[in-house]
Parts: structure tokens; sequence; C-alpha cells
């Protein structure tokens, strides 16, 4: 038997909102770029966390503060920020 999981609310999902709080505890730093990216919905600025220890960085700008990210996503911004999230 085959159980659907809701898009987006699947296991290992996590809210944006929360992993930028666990990278910045850990040393990252979040910040802006000085401009903006202008679309029909107005301007967005372009969100980044940045982390010392990879000298790395991972691109927030698609992403709202209450959008869930994949567990395939973290897993990539584990790697590039060089945190590992704790697993239960």
């Amino acid at each position: 038997m085959i159980l659907a999981v809701p898009f987006g609310h699947g296991t290992g999902w996590k809210k944006l909102s929360e992993l930028i709080e666990f990278f910045v505890l850990m040393g990252c730093v979040l910040n802006e770029l000085p401009g903006h990216l202008e679309g029909p919905d107005g301007a967005h600025p372009i969100r980044y966390l940045y982390s010392p220890e990879t000298d790395d960085f991972i691109s927030l700008l698609n992403y709202e503060n209450n959008d869930f990210i994949p567990p395939s996503e973290i897993e990539n911004w584990e790697r590039r920020l060089g945190f590992n999230l704790p697993r239960p």
C-alpha cells in the first residue's frame, strides 16, 4: 500500500525561518545584497546565507520565510554551509 504525503508537508521538510535560525546559530551570516530584483509584483531583496566555515553561500531569493524546503535542498545547504541539522 502506498500512502500519499501532501506536497510540502512530508517527512523532512522544514520551514525556511527555522533553517535560517539554525544556520545563523551555527555561525552563518544572513545578509542582503545592496540591490534588488524588479518583478511584476514589485522589488524583491536578494537575501543569502553565507558560511565563513566553507566560504560558500546559498541564495534565498526564491523563498519566503514561511516556505517549506524539501529534504534534498536541505542536504545541499548542509554540504555547502558546512553544518548538519540534528536528526531525530
